[in-house]
């Protein structure tokens, strides 16, 4: 929420110095232009999240190059369920809602630790998560 917040609020600030632009003779071009081009990066900047949100359940979990069954080595279902303000991350039953916020490289999750996700070959269906040196390889949940 508030990533979409700032980003609605850049947009806007945007199209305001170009409209100024425009009136002191600068010749940003045209308030139209300016207008398009700022709600296609708006809308850009949400696709680019949107598929993030919803479950995600560990397919693998790889220690050390050895591929392990996740529910073995967490000792339960591990799962991220994203949201638009927040991350909760689940082991078995216990669950601990982080912060979570995405870069040009992928995702930070901020809790008591800080982790790090990628997306494999840029994938929107699978995200890598490193937790304490295991390699987890996650899937989407399809609702």
């Amino acid at each position: 929420m508030k990533k979409k917040l700032l980003m609605l609020l850049l947009a806007l600030c945007m199209i305001a110095t170009m409209t100024a632009l425009t009136a002191c003779g600068g010749g940003g071009g045209s308030e139209d232009s300016s207008s398009e081009t700022a709600s296609e990066e708006t809308a850009q900047a949400e696709d680019e999240t949107d598929f993030l949100l919803g479950s995600w359940f560990a397919k693998t979990a790889t220690y050390n190059g050895e591929e392990k069954d996740p529910d073995e080595v967490f000792n339960g279902t591990f799962h991220l369920y994203f949201t638009e303000d927040k991350c909760n991350m689940a082991i078995d039953s216990k669950t601990a809602p982080v912060s979570w916020e995405r870069t040009d490289k992928g995702v930070t999750l901020i809790g008591d630790d800080t982790y790090y996700i990628t997306f494999p070959d840029d994938s929107k269906e699978t995200l890598i998560i490193t937790i304490n040196g295991i390699e987890v390889l996650m899937e989407k949940y399809e609702e």
